[in-house]
């Protein structure tokens, strides 16, 4: 008979409770304010317990002691902050991974919703590395936490690392949490996808719904089954349908995010696919000026070449508007988030 291992196994530490964590220590209606006041950046005293009839017993002001010392899942490891303002976080998680997120001075915070992403956007740090696993809904509400002890934030862009349709169930229940917890309504919450069918219909299900922005970047689509390898394989005639079937339930137009690539979706043709695809759709097509990723052989097209095409899609009757990405020289900017530790950083 082989000898027994004597090695003992490695004892993996379990999370934190995180912010839900706080339900386990106090009465639901204290738990709530508790939540509140963490989410806006706060420490609960119990003095804002008495102010709204919910005294602490001794027991419970214990408990909220002990949880307030160790009980978010998540840390910041590390801040940049950008020339224009924008503070890029990375937030460790209980099992060492870590995720970026960023608050923009705009009142924005831009999370992440996986460690990681599996689309593998040509054009996009996030999924160099592809994926490593979900975010849980606290480890996504509690980047707004963090971004709020920054600066004041009352708008939330799910356009951090990962695909949120690809965690729906948990990214759909942090825009809940974020409309109870943070006060933030989920029409200042916007969900960025590539697109998919059933995801999308899927959404629709669900009782607290955010804005949404599909990713396009291209109306062709062998072009955008090079740029965007992993995405959901439905025809875009279809992804963009049920895109609007989502806008038009929800009361919201649709953001269609288009990242201008210089020489490869900045021209008259894509143009004209575009406005052809989008004809009848209520929403408006965002062009991202494209942010420089070390390694990547992409950049923007020349500032008059995006104007012009702005121009040509509102005469078609579309509209349309440039976002400038807020923090590129902290490597804060849209598509520039990615795994440090993978990247040897």
């Amino acid at each position: 008979m082989a000898a027994a291992d004597p090695s003992p196994p490695i004892a993996v530490p379990p999370p934190p409770p995180g912010l839900s964590g706080l339900g386990h220590v106090l009465p639901s209606a204290k738990a709530l304010l508790a939540r509140r006041i963490v989410a806006a950046g706060g420490t609960p005293e119990p003095a804002q317990f008495d102010k709204q009839g919910l005294r602490l017993t001794a027991t419970e002001a214990v408990a909220l002691r002990e949880w307030l010392a160790n009980g978010l899942a998540t840390r910041v490891v590390d801040e940049v902050r950008a020339a224009d303002g924008t503070v890029k976080l990375l937030l460790g998680l209980h099992d060492g991974k870590k995720v970026e997120t960023v608050a923009m001075p705009v009142g924005a915070c831009c999370v992440s919703t996986q460690v990681g992403c599996a689309v593998g956007c040509r054009f996009c740090a996030s999924g160099l590395f592809g994926v490593e696993r979900h975010l849980s809904s606290d480890e996504i509400v509690e980047q707004v936490v963090h971004a709020r002890r920054v600066m004041r934030i009352d708008r939330v862009v799910f356009m951090g690392m990962g695909e949120p349709s690809h965690n729906l169930d948990n990214v759909m229940a942090a825009v809940g949490r974020i409309r109870h917890e943070v006060l933030i309504s989920p029409r200042r919450q916007t969900f960025s996808t590539v697109g998919g069918v059933r995801a999308l219909e899927r959404m629709r299900s669900f009782p607290v719904r955010p804005c949404l922005a599909l990713s396009l970047h291209t109306a062709d689509e062998s072009r955008r089954r090079e740029l965007l390898p992993n995405a959901h394989k439905d025809p875009l005639r279809d992804i963009v349908a049920a895109a609007d079937a989502y806008g038009r339930d929800v009361g919201t137009p649709v953001q269609f995010e288009w990242t201008l690539l210089d020489g490869v979706n900045d021209g008259e043709r894509d143009v004209d696919q575009l406005c052809e695809l989008l004809r009848d759709v209520r929403g408006y097509v965002n062009f991202i000026v494209y942010n420089p990723v070390d390694g990547l052989p992409f950049a923007a097209p020349p500032r008059d070449r995006i104007v012009a095409m702005v121009r040509a899609v509102k005469a078609r009757g579309i509209l349309a508007t440039i976002r400038d990405s807020s923090g590129p020289d902290a490597q804060a900017a849209c598509g520039q988030l990615r795994l440090r530790d993978r990247a040897g950083r």
